[in-house]
């Protein structure tokens, strides 16, 4: 474990940062030499006169402030909204302060809502246009339930069941599964650290930059033994170093440059390890091992040109990354006597070198052409080995060897826009993607096709847009891969491997006849079709479209609306008996999303504005398997209606008073998991339902003070 990560406490992590911001209030800012301090005043007869103007004049304008809030946290998916998942009262910091002098030297301060788990902070300073030093922080958390019930303990890379338990054949027959049962969060909480620094001389830009990304939470994971399983908490602790570099140089009409980066991610945890909650069925399974994700790195370098003159203009870039990961490897097996490994560590590294041309030029005051080559290679250098193959951790299944998955991609498109007249002109291209695969069911892998965009503005208020496209993809003989313990369906074609001809148009109309009135609307039709797909995704048809309008009724009120709903049919064919298809399955997907809000400002003597928005949001999926008769599978869907409102009053020239209320009502339904005991299925052992329905507020007051 990294100690150093573990004993950190979240709330002086973040105001950490805001104390360096106030001890630079503290003390004038300077540029380096310049100082009064610096001046040689040994020969100055300072009783003969009196100096008047020897004072640098500065400029602090900003506010800062700071809130308090009371969070229904009771479910704290609400967090997503709110910010953070505290139950009760949390309180959170407001900056955003500007400091320079007379020099030009310069230092803002910001912060928003530092002291959630979703707040950020930031300081910079320097001289604009010379050089700038910044240094950031960011929360970014993300919130699944609070609500999942596990009998496991976490110790360390292990999990482990209460001393008291009784294991069974079933869920049912497990005795103390009740009584241990214990709520568990699956949440993610990343806390992201930027130091950053740029450097612009006559003729050239540098930066510099570092960031330090540590994550911490709980997630689901799986635990199979044979044909048991169990819903774990698997704990997240690792962390990311990036490092990267650039400088360019400039000239007349052309830019140059390198830039470098270095990644580093550290995992704390080199297993999960849990003990199994059922009765061993044979080979003595009493506890199950899967690896985390492994320490690697990785480095990318790349070159950059750009030229440009009478029209035209070229990009060039190069780049070449690797990518190694030498951890040792685990055990096949921590049950009975492991197969011997055929090394110690896979030893892995993975080259890609990637590079890019485009260009752009226009021919004639009407026309302009654009055209662009990529080409991506990724090699994949780790050695093949005969690995030893332990299903669920649980029997030895022979030896299989790890797929090299190398790559080749080469992309070209080409295209050119005509203006026919000063309202009307026509975009059209070509797009051309091949790729090349190993160790896949197919070798060689082609798309083509064409799009236009057809333009027309017949007033200034007024402009209409219409676009469609139309792509077609085949590739090699398609050979099922025969490698993988488990071998496919030789009528199975992957949805992303599979021929298809894809067809996509989109209606666009807007409207900003005056400065009070703006609008647009839009609608769109895609169609996916699967043309030699026997067992597999057979269709896929979308729809849409999305209205949206805002209003300005004078200088201080304004209203603005949207609506957008979107549909997608998809149709699937499967097989139960490893031949032809012999089920079919189809599922309507649809979603909407309306939204309205209103903004008053400049109410009593211009001291009080106000605001308030409503957003409703609404998804829902139905499908339906037919085998001989027809089977509808259960409720998924999830419904929101979110109020956010907010007043804000100035009392005076230098005091302000905010006000924010959020309130949320959610529901959702998962028919594989709704109302979903832990002992409702045999085999399995689930964390308990973890549907959400409630409704929750957010009442916050934020005192700010403008220097």
């Amino acid at each position: 474990m990294n100690n150093r990560i573990l004993n950190l406490e979240p709330l002086p992590i973040k105001l950490s940062l805001l104390a360096m911001a106030i001890a630079s209030l503290l003390s004038p800012a300077y540029a380096d030499g310049y100082g009064l301090s610096q001046a040689n005043r040994a020969a100055v007869k300072l009783d003969k006169w009196q100096c008047k103007r020897c004072s640098v004049s500065t400029d602090t304008r900003g506010t800062i402030g700071a809130g308090i809030a009371y969070n229904d946290g009771t479910d704290s998916r609400f967090g997503n909204t709110s910010g953070t998942d505290e139950d009760g009262v949390v309180g959170h910091l407001e900056a955003d302060l500007l400091l320079k002098n007379e020099s030009g030297y310069q230092t803002r301060i910001e912060a928003d809502k530092l002291g959630y788990d979703n707040g950020r902070a930031r300081v910079s300073t320097g001289t604009p246009g010379h050089y700038e030093i910044i240094l950031g922080y960011r929360g970014i958390a993300n919130y699944d339930t609070n609500s999942a019930l596990t009998p496991y303990m976490i110790d360390g890379d292990k999990m482990n069941l209460p001393d008291n338990w009784q294991t069974g054949a079933t869920t049912v027959q497990m005795t103390e599964l009740f009584n241990s049962a214990n709520p568990v969060a699956l949440k993610t909480q990343r806390d992201r650290f930027n130091l950053g620094a740029g450097y612009i001389g006559s003729f050239y830009k540098a930066e510099l930059d570092y960031q330090h990304e540590a994550r911490k939470g709980k997630r689901t994971f799986s635990g199979n033994l044979l044909t048991n399983s169990a819903m774990l908490a698997q704990p997240i602790d690792d962390s990311t170093d990036n490092l990267g570099a650039k400088i360019y140089f400039n000239g007349a009409n052309w830019l140059a440059g390198i830039d470098a980066t270095l990644s580093h991610y550290n995992n704390d945890h080199d297993a999960i390890n849990w003990q199994s909650a059922f009765t061993p069925t044979f080979g003595a399974a009493y506890r199950g091992q899967s690896a985390s994700s492994s320490d690697n790195k990785a480095y990318r370098i790349a070159a950059n040109a750009q030229l440009g003159g009478n029209g035209h203009q070229i990009l060039m870039q190069t780049g070449f990354s690797r990518f190694s990961q030498d951890e040792t490897f685990l055990p096949a097996t921590i049950n009975g006597p492991s197969p011997s490994l055929p090394q110690s560590d896979l030893d892995g590294q993975v080259d890609m070198i990637e590079m890019t041309l485009k260009y752009t030029g226009r021919i004639t005051r009407e026309l302009s052409v654009r055209a662009a080559y990529d080409y991506k290679d990724r090699d994949n250098k780790a050695q093949v080995l005969n690995m030893p193959q332990v299903v669920t951790d649980s029997y030895y299944a022979g030896t299989a060897t790890n797929p090299e998955y190398d790559r080749t991609r080469q992309k070209a498109s080409f295209a050119a826009k005509y203006r026919f007249t000063r309202n009307i002109y026509l975009d059209t291209g070509y797009r051309y993607d091949h790729n090349k695969y190993s160790d896949l069911d197919r070798e060689t892998l082609q798309e083509s096709g064409i799009y236009g965009r057809l333009s027309y503005r017949p007033s200034q208020a007024w402009a209409f847009g219409f676009k469609a496209e139309i792509k077609d993809r085949s590739g090699s003989e398609y050979r099922a891969v025969t490698t993988t313990s488990s071998n496919n369906n030789p009528f199975l074609r992957k949805s992303y491997l599979a021929d298809r001809e894809h067809q996509e148009y989109r209606l666009q109309a807007d409207y900003s006849g005056s400065g009070a009135l703006s609008a647009s609307a839009n609608l769109h039709y895609s169609q996916d079709d699967y043309t030699d797909t026997n067992v597999g995704l057979t269709d896929v048809t979308t729809s849409g479209y999305d209205i949206s309008a805002q209003y300005l009724i004078d200088e201080d009120l304004s209203i603005n609306a949207f609506l957008n709903q979107d549909w997608r049919d998809s149709e699937q064919a499967g097989s139960s008996n490893f031949g032809s298809a012999n089920w079919y399955a189809n599922s309507d997907e649809r979603s909407t999303l309306v939204g309205a809000g209103v903004q008053y400002q400049n109410l009593m003597d211009s001291k009080l504005s106000l605001g308030l928005d409503y957003n409703y949001s609404d998804g829902q999926s139905d499908t339906e398997i037919t085998q001989g008769f027809t089977s509808p599978y259960g409720d998924y869907f999830s419904t929101k209606h979110n109020i956010n409102a907010f007043a804000d009053y100035r009392f005076s020239e230098k005091m302000a008073i905010r006000i924010d209320w959020i309130f949320e009502q959610y529901e959702d339904a998962d028919w594989s998991n709704q109302g979903l005991s832990l002992d409702a299925i045999p085999n399995v052992l689930t964390f308990g339902s973890l549907s959400h329905d409630y409704s929750a507020h957010y009442l916050g007051l934020t005192l700010s003070y403008q220097l």
